[in-house]
């Protein structure tokens, strides 16, 4: 059978059952675990649907997949470019942390930080980050989002607005060539944009699945002045539109 057949048949399954398993689609297309994880791939780049642990689930483009999910998503690829990002932190900083699973697994990285206040829209890092003993944490206001306990809305713009952070932290949805930066949901994508213009250093968080994953909402140009942490080198034409705009891309611990 051949790849666009494998693709058709898969999306046939997807759309009948909502649902599909890698080793289910192997057995019935008569290939290996590997191959359907391919297709898996290729399909969720071209947003087709989106990968989750053990399968697929289907695409919505307004929607983003509860946190719980998305944390089972590549858990050594976030912890890798989360440890980097930790390398950004000095102590008596001012930080700023928004939602995702991506900054989840940045925020573990957080608790032997010493006389650092932490402004974050999510009810997750915000419970993780509280007992520990040199963390100061604030919570934004919101309305609370179900699928990822994050608080969004205009209260949460406004409030961000009153503060300058030394650096911000920020997942993204996707990084398309042609769209830039790109999120799922309007509020988030705003709330972003926010931050970014009340910080000294904005950073974004960055597993490398997201470079050519497309989205429905632009949130800021390739060329917007920030810091791309992610946990390997970004691939082309992504790097060269980085390099020709100044973008700083870290990848791997300084000295490593």
């Amino acid at each position: 059978m051949s790849e666009l057949a494998r693709h058709a048949t898969i999306l046939a399954a997807l759309g009948r059952d909502g649902r599909v398993g890698v080793a289910a689609l192997a057995q019935a297309l008569g290939v290996s675990d590997e191959t359907i994880r391919r297709d898996l791939a290729t399909l969720d780049a071209a947003g087709r649907l989106r990968r989750v642990h053990g399968g697929a689930v289907q695409f919505r483009p307004d929607e983003e997949q509860p946190i719980l999910v998305r944390s089972r998503i590549r858990p050594r690829e976030k912890a890798q470019l989360a440890a980097v990002a930790r390398g950004l932190v000095k102590d008596g900083m001012s930080i700023f942390i928004d939602t995702g699973s991506t900054a989840l697994a940045f925020a573990r990285t957080l608790a032997d930080a010493r006389d650092l206040a932490v402004i974050t829209n999510s009810l997750d890092i915000a419970r993780l980050l509280a007992p520990a003993p040199g963390l100061r944490v604030k919570v934004a206001p919101g309305w609370v989002r179900a699928n990822d306990d994050a608080l969004v809305g205009g209260d949460t713009v406004a409030f961000v607005r009153r503060f300058v952070f030394d650096i911000a932290f920020m997942g993204i949805a996707a990084c398309d060539a042609d769209y830039g930066w790109m999120d799922y949901a309007d509020e988030e994508s705003e709330l972003r944009r926010a931050v970014i213009e009340q910080t000294r250093c904005p950073v974004l968080l960055v597993d490398d699945s997201k470079f050519g994953r497309h989205a429905s909402i632009r949130t800021f140009d390739l060329t917007t002045p920030l810091t791309v942490v992610t946990n390997r080198p970004v691939p082309a034409p992504f790097a060269e539109i980085f390099a020709s705009a100044g973008v700083e891309v870290r990848h791997r611990l300084r000295g490593g």
